[in-house]
Parts: C-alpha cells; structure tokens; sequence
C-alpha cells in the first residue's frame, strides 16, 4: 500500500519557491500528496495559494531544523519528504522515493544533479554532494541531506526530530542519530533534484564551505564513532597547517570514487581543492566564520 505524503519545505523568502510547489504538484504522482507545508518567511507572498498547500509562518527566520520541526509537527502523515527551497524536482523524484520506502528502505535520500549556472555554482554542487550523484550507485550511506530525503513517521517517533541548537550540520546529526538506533539512511539516485542555490562566486562558495568546516568538525568528534573522525580533527590548528594536503586527498577521493567525473569535469577540480582548503579553515576557527 502507497504511503500518504506530506512534503515539508522550510523558506526564508525563497524567490523560487512558487517554482518549487508548482513543480511538486506537477508530478504525475502527486496525488499521494496530501498537502505541501512551506515554513519560515514569504514576505513577497510568492506561496502558492492551494488548499493542498499550507504556508506557516514563523515570524521571524528560524534555522532549519527548527523549520522542519514545526512542518512534521503540523501533519499526521505517515511518509514526510523534506525538500529544500532551491531544489526543483525532476520527473520520476516522488515515484523514486515512494519506490525506495516500497522496498523497505525508511529513511532514503534522493541525488542531486550535477548542474551549475557558472563554475561556482557548478563546484559547490559538486563537492557538497558529490555521494549524491545520480551516477553514484545505490546503496546505504553513514548520513544523508535534507535538501531532499524522505522519512517515514515512525523513524521520527523513534529518534525524535532534528536538534534545533545544531546549525549547518542538523541534517548529518539526526541521520546519524538514526545511525545509532539501528536505522540505516539510503541513497536511492532515481528520486533526483535541480539544486538552483544562489552560491555563484568565489567568496560565496568559500564561506559557506568554511561554515560546514566550522560545524562539522565539531559534529565529527561529537559522533566520532559512528563518522569516523579522524584523530587531527582534535587539534585545530594542525588541520590548518595540514590543509593544503588534506584538501588534496578529499579531492582525490571523489574522483577515485567517481571516475567518470574526472574527465567529464576535468576544469572544476581546481575549485573542489579550493573547497576543501575552505572547509579546512573554517574548521580551524574558535568561532564561526563571519
């Protein structure tokens, strides 16, 4: 039997998010869909007006797991896909995830495509999602994104919702917690989104991934079991000075991970060191990078 669905999507005033919707509720199978919950802010009053869709409004702009939150905490659905404000979905996404929960998987990502408006654009998309390619196989992850996962209600009863004091890094903590308990995050690439972020230059791509640094290392040795933190993370400094060589093995690893990228891509990976050398400093500093 096909779950009910209820599609969350937190927003801060997104300009694509009447887009976002339209393309939901355009799905051939969106008649599983009981109703789109947008949260956050739309000053713009660009949320469609529908009656399977609901906006609420928080007030003032919340984090997003806080936003997710009040999302699943406003629908009794049984099946919740979180969907980000700049993800458009492609035909076949709502079929992949409705056909990953049939076989049983309860918390599944769908991939990212691998696009970009310009180099930056294209980079970030690469380095942050690279385990999410639709040419990456299918198969159980240690942690997945929120830009586009799918979870069944019962994991939620289980584990809880996500950690409203985590920033950045929320979507890693609570898969990871589910982690803990027993339930495996499943990447199914067959449910894949357009992720139209706005990050297009050099110093956009760089903050935001000196943000992740500054987040994750700190979730890493929180979870150092489970995410397999590496020892030099416990000494900031040193991953600093260590920087220029770790980039380069990151980068090194997803393209022997991914082969085919290597050529087809052959320019961006310039970019993605840069990138790694990005999150680096921002997991060297005491506070998080302005």
């Amino acid at each position: 039997m096909t779950k009910q669905v209820v599609v969350v999507i937190p927003s801060l005033n997104s300009p694509l998010i009447a887009q976002v919707v339209t393309a939901v509720l355009s799905l051939p199978e969106a008649g599983f869909i009981q109703k789109v919950v947008v949260v956050g802010k739309d000053e713009a009053g660009a949320v469609p007006t529908s009656d399977r869709v609901q906006f609420v409004d928080t007030g003032q702009p919340v984090l997003a797991a806080a936003a997710r939150n009040t999302g699943t905490s406003v629908t009794d659905a049984d099946l919740i896909i979180y969907l980000d404000s700049d993800c458009i979905p492609e035909p076949g996404w709502l079929a992949g995830h409705l056909a990953a929960h049939q076989e049983g998987y309860r918390v599944v990502s769908g991939s990212v495509l691998l696009e970009g408006r310009n180099y930056w654009h294209l980079v970030y998309n690469l380095t942050l999602f690279h385990e999410l390619l639709p040419s990456a196989p299918r198969g159980p992850r240690d942690y997945l994104a929120t830009l586009n996962l799918s979870v069944d209600r019962a994991v939620i009863d289980q584990v809880g919702g996500m950690d409203e004091r985590v920033n950045r890094v929320e979507d890693v903590d609570w898969t990871t917690r589910m982690r803990r308990v027993g339930i495996q995050p499943y990447f199914w690439p067959k449910a894949a989104i357009r992720h139209e972020h706005g990050r297009t230059t050099f110093r956009q791509v760089w903050r935001d991934c000196a943000l992740s640094g500054y987040h994750m290392r700190r979730l890493r040795l929180h979870h150092a079991d489970l995410l397999q933190a590496p020892g030099v993370l416990r000494y900031p400094r040193l991953v600093l000075l260590l920087s220029p060589f770790v980039a380069a093995w990151a980068t090194m690893r997803i393209m022997w991970r991914q082969p085919a990228l290597v050529y087809r891509f052959w320019h961006v990976w310039p970019g993605v060191f840069l990138t790694k050398i990005a999150w680096c400093w921002g997991a060297a500093q005491k506070r998080e990078p302005g």
